[in-house]
């Protein structure tokens, strides 16, 4: 929008009871008074009035939880008196409040987040200016170039391949920049009347959402193109399981990266991949695979097919995301819309929130504010078997859709609805990065989980204002995934997370306010991968699970522990999980410590010596003692079946003996990531090859550790293939590229 257009339709935005009022100062001459920023201040600066006018406490008190503060509904300017406790004393002559009486902090917050959005938009501007500018002058040159070469020699093409190669990176670069620029509406199809069907128009309720016409907007067109009939042909010979997944990639953007992690789960909690290992025949050989090892060939598969692209970085050893290109993109999307298994696009091509013939929803922005959000307008919600969001910010509409009771045939009695149709309720981000802000609204409203008894996957990874989940969630007992990731409100777990009975997936990391684990998450007898484990100095043994008591998870494979206790070594670790009898994969982080003086048996810093009188030993003298014992039971040991180990801010100086490479005989993948202390990778230099089988090392942020690669590669890891160096000034010598990576020369892939 230029800045000297006058926003259409503003006058009419406005609530006709404020113009009566008086109209709006116009702002002083060295602001423009087209300005966004400045209109919407003073537009919030009428609705801070209006809250102090109408004063609803039990508003704002309604829309906390367990007592937090509500960040999201008051300003900088706003007066803060109203954030306590509702007062018993009614209001003078104010009206009775009922659930939803929150609309004016829902404005200002609204208000407030369009206000940012402008904000990014106006320093978007300035940086595409500045961006453009530095490809002006290449441009020049190569134009100048272009003109000397046509005069040296006319019949030789007038570019060369140096010439066409620079125009690439520049056009790529454009490409990249004009990504970042939103569509804003054409106005001129406002003029020709082309007005959504509903009524609502492209105002969608203020939010103005519009995207990109998509290519397959034109049916005819797209299938007319050989590649919609390659896709079309690759899609035919897919098996029904395949097909399927294929199909997923519709509901995201084109180009956008996709975790494969998120699809194994989605694709799980649909139930068209195996939770369970399964053979494969690899020649002569039989081998296992695991349902993670079974995405891979399915996107291997893919990928050969040329129906999506892996993202390759070159720090990985193989690609983790994949992306569609547009073309193909277009072509999934009509094939998914004309079998009826996601459809989110109407005649105009914009996306909406629909129930797909198969029963599928996708959310995507502004649904919160479509007809279909509100409880009785979304027909059929006993059958609806997927809901997933893809772009909406405020998802927690959907609730209501599976929380009211159905009269029964006398219709004087409610009958308990359960929704058994319904499989996967992805509600939280898919996208890697936290972009996108996802909020609950009502976290109250998670008490309707109970109905979902069928729930097979249910994600609210990166929502806001979840504190703690509703003891609903453990009514879920044929829920196989558990996606809390990034849920940085989130403060515990629920004391009976045992009734998860099925419960093959946890993740919980980066939930940073989680100090403690529940006692029951050791009795998740299906258990495979946790993520995010916490070692906290809590001492209440009958509510508090330890680190040590996750061996009675029989099933643990993959494990991820955030260590926030004092004095809690590397020994420590491994004295707890050594009779892990299938881990293979451990990730420890040494993290913030939570210290408490008065904790069980120990009364101070001093009164640690009473509880251990090894304690204020250093590690190295702590890990030698244990050694020059005969074999001690309570000695630290790796796991026989680990084959990955991440260590991440190590605390230790040396690495401990029985960690030394040359005792690492079953680990693949070693990664020491932070360890300010860390000099080597034990006292002294081997004085022959280790027997060390690490063939991907990664060391990060290490600026003591010494070592040569000669001494690297031959003496601590002869099996060598892969080796990333970042931030380790003293590992001298090695033959790395320019930001870190060397790979073993014979090897085309690790």
């Amino acid at each position: 929008m230029d800045s000297g257009t006058q926003p259409e339709g503003l006058q009419a935005a406005q609530p006709a009871g404020l113009q009566a009022a008086g109209k709006r100062k116009p702002p002083t001459t060295t602001e423009d008074p087209n300005d966004p920023q400045h209109i919407i201040h003073d537009f919030l600066t009428i609705v801070n009035k209006l809250e102090k006018e109408v004063d609803l406490p039990g508003a704002i008190t309604r829309a906390r939880t367990y007592d937090a503060e509500v960040d999201g509904l008051i300003t900088a300017d706003q007066p803060q008196t109203n954030l306590g406790r509702a007062e018993s004393a009614p209001i003078p002559n104010a009206k009775p409040e009922g659930p939803d009486d929150h609309h004016i902090p829902k404005l200002q917050r609204n208000l407030r987040l369009l206000k940012e959005d402008v904000a990014k938009l106006q320093y978007l501007r300035s940086e595409v200016a500045e961006e453009v500018w530095k490809h002006i002058r290449p441009l020049e040159l190569l134009l100048e170039n272009v003109a000397k070469e046509q005069k040296k020699n006319p019949t030789k093409p007038p570019l060369t391949l140096g010439m066409k190669k620079d125009l690439d990176d520049i056009n790529k670069k454009i490409f990249n920049l004009m990504c970042q620029v939103p569509l804003l509406p054409n106005k001129r199809k406002k003029a020709k009347g082309l007005d959504d069907d509903d009524g609502d128009g492209d105002n969608n309720n203020g939010k103005g959402i519009v995207c990109l016409p998509g290519i397959h907007a034109n049916k005819a067109d797209l299938r007319s193109r050989a590649v919609f009939r390659y896709v079309l042909r690759e899609f035919e010979e897919l098996s029904d399981q395949r097909k399927i997944c294929l199909l997923t990639f519709a509901v995201f953007p084109e180009n956008q990266e996709v975790n494969r992690t998120m699809l194994m789960y989605w694709w799980m909690g649909e139930g068209i991949l195996s939770t369970k290992d399964i053979s494969s025949q690899e020649g002569t050989e039989e081998v296992i695979l695991k349902p993670e090892d079974v995405v891979k060939v399915i996107l291997k598969d893919f990928t050969d097919r040329n129906l999506i692209e892996p993202v390759e970085i070159k720090r990985k050893v193989e690609p983790s995301s994949y992306k569609m290109a547009p073309f193909v993109h277009a072509s999934v999307v009509l094939i998914s819309k004309e079998i009826g298994l996601f459809d989110m696009y109407d005649i105009k091509d914009k996306p909406v929130m629909k129930k797909s013939g198969m029963h599928k929803v996708c959310l995507v922005e502004g649904s919160s504010s479509q007809q279909e959000a509100k409880a009785k307008k979304m027909e059929d919600v006993d059958h609806i078997e997927t809901v997933f969001n893809v772009s909406e910010r405020f998802p927690d509409f959907t609730f209501k859709w599976f929380s009211e009771d159905k009269p029964t045939r006398n219709k004087l009695t409610l009958s308990k609805v359960t929704y058994q149709k319904l499989k996967v309720f992805y509600l939280g981000r898919w996208e890697r990065t936290a972009k996108r802000h996802i909020e609950v609204e009502n976290p109250e409203l998670m008490k309707n989980l109970k109905r979902m008894i069928k729930l097979k996957l249910l994600s609210f990874q990166g929502i806001s204002r979840i504190e703690r989940l509703d003891d609903a969630v453990c009514k879920l007992r044929d829920l196989i995934i558990l996606d809390l990731r990034a849920c940085y409100n989130l403060e515990k777990l629920p004391d009976k997370i045992d009734s998860l009975k099925a419960l093959i997936y946890l993740d919980i990391t980066d939930c940073y306010m989680i100090d403690r684990m529940p006692k029951r998450l050791s009795w998740l007898d299906n258990l495979e991968v946790l993520k995010g484990f916490v070692v906290s100095d809590a001492t209440d043994e009958e509510t508090v699970c330890t680190l040590a008591e996750l061996v009675h998870l029989k099933k643990l494979r993959k494990l991820s522990i955030s260590i926030n206790k004092e004095n809690f070594s590397i020994d420590d670790v491994f004295v707890a999980v050594k009779s892990f009898k299938k881990l293979e994969k451990l990730k420890v982080a040494w993290g913030g410590i939570n210290t408490h003086p008065q904790g069980k048996g120990v009364d101070s810093e001093k009164g640690d010596e009473n509880v251990k009188p090894k304690e204020n030993i250093g590690i190295l003298e702590r890990a030698a003692t244990m050694f020059r014992k005969e074999k001690d039971p309570t000695a630290p040991e790796l796991p026989k079946t680990l084959k990955k180990l991440d260590l991440q801010c190590f605390p230790g100086e040396h690495l401990p003996e029985w960690l030394e490479p040359d005792n690492l005989l079953n680990v693949e993948k070693l990664y020491i990531k932070g360890g300010i202390k860390l000099t080597g990778f034990g006292k002294s230099l081997p004085s022959q090859n280790s027997k060390c089988k690490v063939t991907v090392l990664r060391l990060k942020f290490l600026p003591k550790l010494k070592v040569e690669w000669r001494d690297l590669s031959k003496r601590y890891f002869p099996e060598l293939k892969f080796l990333e160096k970042y931030q380790c000034p003293q590992v001298s010598l090695c033959p790395c590229d320019g930001i870190g990576i060397w790979r073993k020369p014979e090897e085309d892939e690790v």
